[in-house]
């Protein structure tokens, strides 16, 4: 048995910039693994140099728990070139900027008691406790955020459970949370069930200097079911709940 964090991250608003995009920022549907990472380790209080090495043994599983969709606007952004007193001070002309955010899809008389809500399945690394980091989901050093700094976040329903860890199941199993693409064998998927299926590819892994260094494809199930599948990746085992557990 393992130690495990189980905890919802709630917000508003959200925006996870593809990496791949150029002009206009769109937005991945779900928190990369990197940006799990930050918001970890922005919890401790670690420093920006400090959370690649100290959570590189950080596994996680994500999944949603609030139904989501995507609006566009343009965000009225400072235009830096020379890094000037009135550049910084926003003095001069700024730049159009589309951007994709990613709100609850609810009922306009629902937004004041509505959120996104991702659930997350953290395996703590070595070194680290699931009393340390369930310590510091609910009281964190800094504020955490759904990617931007402008979508401030919270979380909730953090608990620290035993999971049993595993990988390269060949038997037909319900997953939650995201899923490598590369390692699902076979899909088995009830076709009674509505489902918003989800493949983009995301940033795994940044190095010290913030440079990409590991990247896959995910599938996650935008609406919150599990994905019945032949699954060769890893994943935990939390009570009567399967995750895929990305690393």
């Amino acid at each position: 048995m393992n130690e495990v964090v189980l905890c919802d991250l709630r917000g508003k608003f959200g925006h996870f910039r593809r990496f791949y995009t150029n002009s206009s920022s769109l937005s991945y549907p779900i928190p990369p693994p990197t940006v799990v990472r930050g918001i970890v380790g922005a919890a401790l209080g670690l420093e920006r140099h400090e959370y690649a090495d100290r959570l590189a043994g950080l596994r996680m599983g994500i999944g949603v728990r609030q139904p989501l969709r995507t609006i566009m606007q343009t965000i009225n952004a400072l235009l830096v070139k020379n890094a000037s007193d009135k550049e910084l001070r926003g003095f001069v002309e700024r730049t159009q900027i589309p951007t994709q955010l990613l709100i609850p899809d609810t009922r306009q008389e629902d937004w004041d008691r509505t959120s996104l809500c991702y659930r997350l399945v953290l395996v703590p690394p070595a070194g680290l406790s699931g009393q340390e980091l369930a310590a510091a989901l609910r009281a964190p050093i800094y504020p955490p955020a759904l990617g931007a700094a402008y979508c401030l976040a919270w979380f909730e329903a953090v608990e620290i459970a035993e999971g049993v860890l595993g990988a390269d199941d060949p038997e037909l199993a319900d997953y939650h949370g995201a899923l490598e693409a590369d390692a699902i064998v076979e899909f088995a998927l009830d076709d009674r069930v509505r489902r918003k299926l989800s493949r983009d590819r995301y940033p795994l892994r940044l190095n010290r200097d913030r440079r990409l260094i590991a990247a896959s494809d995910l599938i996650v199930d935008l609406l919150g079911h599990p994905i019945r599948c032949r699954y060769r990746g890893a994943w935990a085992q939390v009570g009567s709940e399967r995750w895929a557990v990305i690393g």
